[in-house]
């Protein structure tokens, strides 16, 4: 938006007003609401997912990874930001003790909330690849996507809404 059309927005009442720059491709890869009925993976993305920081001790995250009933766990810094993930398996042949940071795997493959879910299911389907980790541009994590939960979303009537909806 120009300068002059935000000027004109707030001498017509609209306060406050952003110019957002940035761009459209920008603003959804930041899993910001939209309009339409594209279908992108951040729309699908499980959001509960089991967290832990460098420091948190195997037992802990396993138990985690364990109420939620699916992972990997993300392994995340103070800001929210994906460090890596740590698998069940992993966690579970640890000692209790043991900071997952030395258990977790870097260089995960991530995607971004914007992607369309149809490009991103065939990949993954050809990968053999069952989940996969949604991020923001920044790094901060917004969960776990999963090919299976597109069929069960399309099933319950609510692949294109707001996941917090859901």
């Amino acid at each position: 938006m120009s300068p002059r059309a935000a000027w004109r927005l707030e001498a017509a009442g609209f306060n406050p007003v952003y110019d957002y720059t940035d761009g459209k491709a920008d603003w959804l890869a930041a899993d910001l609401p939209f309009e339409g009925d594209a279908q992108l993976v951040g729309q699908i993305t499980r959001r509960q997912v089991p967290t832990a920081t460098e420091d948190t001790p195997a037992a802990e995250a396993l138990e985690r990874l364990d109420a939620v009933g699916f992972g990997p766990a993300l392994i995340l810094n103070a800001a929210g930001v994906v460090l890596g993930t740590v698998r069940r398996e992993q966690l579970a042949a640890a000692p209790p003790d043991t900071a997952v940071g030395s258990l977790m795997r870097f260089g995960m493959t991530t995607v971004r909330p914007s992607e369309p879910v149809p490009d991103l299911t065939h990949r993954m389907e050809q990968k053999s690849v069952t989940r996969i980790v949604v991020t923001r541009q920044n790094g901060t994590a917004v969960g776990l996507f999963f090919p299976a939960d597109v069929q069960q979303a399309a099933e319950r009537g609510d692949a294109g809404q707001d996941p917090a909806r859901r």
